[in-house]
């Protein structure tokens, strides 16, 4: 799993089902899932993080680091990139079986910030794997929702 920044641009997603990594490139974000056809989730998970920057949507409530990272961050530097296109995982038992080793490798590595969190909350689940501040910075970004929050009362506020 060793993806390249620009390697995925969505006109070459398959649409077709299979087996896939989205990265958010600024925080070397990961999150890997399945679907019918990876070119429209592409464009649907794109589409969702962009209504989370922009604070509308009927889903822009929710809170958590992939929530935070799209409400400061929407889709800046999202690619997706297909891990496998074979049709195996249509079989619920594969499929699950296929998600759950990837994204118990998600839990272990340590390069990329986790952004599975749909079957358990893993032990790294969303931790920082570089200073987001400065890449926010570098990517001009104002971080509000996704940097660690300071309680009200040490920023002087009450």
């Amino acid at each position: 799993m060793d993806w390249h920044q620009g390697a995925s641009p969505r006109e070459k997603l398959p649409k077709a089902y299979g087996v896939y990594c989205e990265i958010v490139w600024p925080v070397r974000g990961i999150r890997i899932g399945i679907s019918k056809n990876i070119w429209a989730r592409h464009g649907n998970a794109a589409s969702w993080m962009r209504s989370m920057k922009k604070g509308s949507g009927s889903r822009a409530r929710r809170v958590g680091p992939y929530a935070n990272h799209a409400k400061d961050w929407g889709d800046l530097g999202l690619e997706t990139f297909v891990l496998s296109t074979d049709p195996r995982p249509k079989d619920e038992n594969l499929r699950y079986e296929c998600e759950t080793h990837l994204h118990r490798w998600a839990e272990e590595q340590s390069e990329w910030k986790n952004f599975n969190a749909e079957k358990w909350r893993p032990k790294n689940y969303g931790i920082p794997v570089l200073d987001e501040a400065a890449a926010a910075k570098a990517w001009g970004v104002e971080l509000i929702w996704s940097l660690p929050q300071v309680p009200t009362t040490a920023r002087g506020l009450s």
